[in-house]
């Protein structure tokens, strides 16, 4: 009895499995094809097995369910196997599935933002040392300049200091000589207003 229950468990959960999944077309010669759609078939028997395997004896046969998307994980399963899994995240939509890069094209587009952020701090780098030695040009510029300017105040101190010197000495030697320098007193008649004396005429 108990095996008879299973086994109707069993070819209810397999009609259940066919109609969650579509119909796989194997091109005749194909062996990879058929490889595959074999494996497929054996996974699928191993997941009806473990489900009734699961079910108590007084389990009704309208309660033997299977997940909505078992056939598409037992696909996806059997080319992870086959292929390798690929990197990505799986998306179904449509009656579809596919996969959407997101190890590849992500890395490529994470290294490509990478490479342009290193750049333009390369850039920037530049731009910065650039304007460092353009400011360091011009402070030793300002610098040449004041002390260009220092050294022509000290020349025109240097030359008031001379001038001074040479006055001192002219005025000491004219002290020692006894000799002094008279100056010609201003004129400081005002002028005459009166009309000038008429001669006689002597003719």
């Amino acid at each position: 009895m108990l095996f008879l229950l299973k086994t109707c468990h069993k070819f209810k959960a397999r009609r259940d499995l066919e109609s969650k999944t579509e119909d796989v077309y194997v091109r005749p010669g194909n062996e990879i094809a058929e490889q595959l759609h074999a494996t497929m078939v054996e996974k699928g028997d191993d997941v009806l097995q473990e489900a009734t395997s699961q079910l108590p004896s007084e389990t009704p046969m309208e309660d033997v369910t299977l997940p909505e998307d078992v056939g598409f994980q037992i696909t996806t399963e059997v080319l992870d196997q086959k292929y390798g899994r690929r990197h990505g995240k799986v998306v179904r939509g449509m009656g579809k599935a596919r996969v959407r890069e997101t190890g590849a094209s992500s890395s490529k587009s994470t290294t490509g933002e990478v490479n342009a952020l290193k750049e333009e701090v390369t850039t920037l780098k530049g731009q910065l040392a650039a304007q460092d030695e353009q400011i360091k040009a011009q402070s030793e510029q300002m610098r040449a300049q004041s002390e260009h300017i220092k050294a022509e105040n000290e020349q025109m101190r240097a030359e008031n200091e001379q001038m001074r010197a040479q006055m001192s000495m002219i005025v000491q030697a004219l002290a020692v000589s006894g000799l002094q320098i008279q100056l010609p007193a201003p004129d400081l008649t005002p002028p005459s207003t009166s009309q000038p004396p008429h001669l006689p005429d002597t003719q």
